[in-house]
This record gives structure tokens, C-alpha cells and sequence, in this order.
């Protein structure tokens, strides 16, 4: 397991420092890794909405199913995730959940014990920092996105990225329209936040 922390650490170390191109600061080199991940590794993808129960738990949280999203974002993107567009499950998975550990239980655990229950945890997980990349969204058609995803017992988040496509959208089109008649067309994990 402790090889599995190190290798992780050490590709992330690798990637923030062996850029060539010089930055002014932290998020112009987010923007230039986001540039480059839909320029190499864009395919687009086809996603059907959630099909599932979905219960609004409160203005933060939205439950799909078994599965419980906590969502730290702008009000306008909840739509996103509370229509289905989005559900936890393109990232957790669908199987049954895990059993759930008090936090007292998780405290008796060992470190390593802990590492493995956390990593294995796919009941939930939270979301924040979700922005649009208004520069990589050059048709009125289709609204790029990326956000953090926070997984239970880990410090560090790790970014993701999706794209939405609303064929009917044009220049006139409000955010809550778009995403209204949006489409998930593309999905991808990116790097970690150190």
C-alpha cells in the first residue's frame, strides 16, 4: 500500500514539475493541463441520464439511489447533478454499498487498515470548486467543466473534467436552458491537488 502512496506521489511530483512552459501562477498551469487534456485525450463519450431514484436531501446533498453526492458548488450548476445529468455513480460505481463504519469504529482501526476502508468506501463523496472553462467552450453548443472531488480520508482532492452538449443552444441561451436540454458527452479524471 505504502508503494501504491509513493508511486501516486510521485507521478503528481513529476507532472507538476517537469513542465517546460513557465506560469504566472497555479491556475494558469490548471487551465494549460485542462487545454491539454481535451486536446490529447478528448473522445467523445455518450452518457444516458440517471434512471434511478433521485432524492434531494438538502441544498447540498442529492441522493441517487444508494449513493449520496455532497455538492459545494454555485447554485446554478445543481440542476447538473439534481436532473441526473451527473450521479455519483459514473464514479463510484453501482454495486452495493459498503458496509459504513461509525467514526468510532474507524478510529480503532490501524493506519493501513484505514487507508484500505477509505479507499474502498464508494457509499459517497463530495464535489466543490466546480467551475466552467469558459476558454475551452468554443461553441455556444457545448460548456466544459471541471471539479474536485473529495473521497472520504483523503486530504488531497482530485480534479475532474466533463463536457456538456445541448444541440439546441445558441449564443441567447441562459445557463439554466442549457443545461436543462444538456447531454453528459465526455468524462475524465485528471490530476491530483497537492
Amino acid at each position: 500500500m505504502k508503494k501504491i502512496i509513493t508511486i501516486i506521489f510521485l507521478f503528481n511530483f513529476l507532472i507538476c514539475f517537469s513542465q517546460k512552459k513557465e506560469f504566472a501562477n497555479q491556475g494558469e498551469q490548471e487551465n494549460y493541463w485542462a487545454e491539454q487534456l481535451f486536446k490529447k485525450e478528448y473522445k467523445k463519450q455518450d452518457f444516458e441520464k440517471f434512471k434511478g431514484k433521485i432524492e434531494i436531501l438538502n441544498n447540498n446533498q442529492i441522493k441517487f439511489d444508494n449513493k449520496i453526492l455532497n455538492i459545494h458548488c454555485p447554485k446554478i450548476y445543481l440542476p447538473i447533478f439534481s436532473t441526473g445529468i451527473f450521479f455519483p455513480q459514473i464514479i463510484i460505481g453501482n454495486t452495493e454499498n459498503n458496509k459504513v463504519l461509525t467514526d468510532e469504529d474507524v478510529a480503532k482501526l490501524n493506519p493501513e487498515e484505514r487507508f484500505r476502508y477509505n479507499l474502498n468506501r464508494n457509499d459517497s463523496f463530495s464535489i466543490s470548486e466546480l467551475e466552467e472553462l469558459i476558454f475551452l467552450s468554443n461553441s455556444p453548443k457545448i460548456k466544459r467543466f471541471r471539479f474536485w472531488s473529495f473521497r472520504h480520508g483523503f486530504a488531497n482532492p482530485q480534479v475532474y473534467f466533463f463536457e456538456l452538449i445541448n444541440e439546441k443552444a445558441d449564443n441567447k441561451t441562459s445557463i439554466e436552458k442549457f443545461i436543462k436540454n444538456a447531454k453528459l458527452t465526455y468524462f475524465k479524471a485528471g490530476h491530483m491537488v497537492i
